[in-house]
């Protein structure tokens, strides 16, 4: 019986969860138009600059997102959303030690940060898949303004 509850406890920690990309529009909605707004302020365009943040989070900069009191003042708009990533992701699994936090308001930035960049991935994720859509021939599922859904 240990036996088993120990390959539980083992599977369990090596699973890695998703975040479910159908969730936390308005966080996505934010951090897409704060990512809209640092392009159009250094130019570039939208792939390679979640491409680039993905892969360097700390040298590439979001513009609102950079201060630690950016970061801080984020967390407490979205703070329900950013707690359930962060739950999802299990971040909350780590001490502060573990990511180089000294205090409290230290962890909550780190938490932060990682969150970003979890919803980041998830818009890159999007992004590919209405990029997929499209190639397939088929038309986005947004309507145009103004006009009538068609009926069957």
């Amino acid at each position: 019986m240990v036996k088993r509850y120990l390959q539980f406890i083992k599977e369990a920690n090596e699973e890695v969860q998703k975040v479910d990309s159908s969730k936390y529009t308005e966080v996505k909605d934010e951090i897409k138009s704060m990512i809209e707004k640092t392009i159009d302020k250094n130019g570039g365009e939208f792939a390679s600059f979640v491409d680039k943040f993905i892969q360097e989070p700390d040298d590439v900069k979001i513009e609102g997102l950079i201060n630690d009191s950016d970061l801080y003042d984020f967390y407490l708009k979205f703070r329900n959303d950013i707690d359930e990533i962060l739950n999802d992701i299990k971040f909350f699994g780590n001490a502060p030690s573990e990511v180089n936090a000294i205090g409290l308001y230290d962890y909550l930035i780190k938490g932060t940060q990682k969150a970003i960049e979890e919803t980041v991935k998830l818009l890159a994720e999007t992004k590919g898949e209405e990029t997929e859509k499209e190639a397939e021939g088929e038309a986005p599922t947004e309507e145009a303004e103004g006009e009538a859904p068609a009926q069957s």
